[in-house]
C-alpha cells in the first residue's frame, strides 16, 4: 500500500501547491491594490501652462529694399 500512498502523495502536492500559490499571489495583489490610493481623479492642480505664442519672440530685421 505504500506505493499508492507515495502515488496519491505526489498527485495531491502537485494539484494543491500550485493552486495555494496562485491563490496567494492573487491574495497579495488584491491587498496591495486595495491599499494604493485611488488616482483617476485627474492630475493635480498645478501652474497653467504658458501661452501659444504663434511667432518668433525676436524681431525680425529685413534687409534693405535693392536700390533700382
Amino acid at each position: 500500500m505504500v506505493p499508492f500512498a507515495d502515488f496519491l502523495a505526489g498527485a495531491l502536492l502537485t494539484l494543491l501547491l500550485p493552486i495555494a500559490l496562485l491563490l496567494a499571489l492573487v491574495g497579495w495583489y488584491w491587498w496591495f491594490s486595495v491599499r494604493v490610493p485611488e488616482t483617476a481623479d485627474g492630475p493635480e492642480p498645478s501652474t497653467p501652462p504658458a501661452a501659444t505664442n504663434p511667432g518668433p519672440s525676436v524681431p525680425e530685421t529685413l534687409p534693405p529694399e535693392p536700390q533700382g
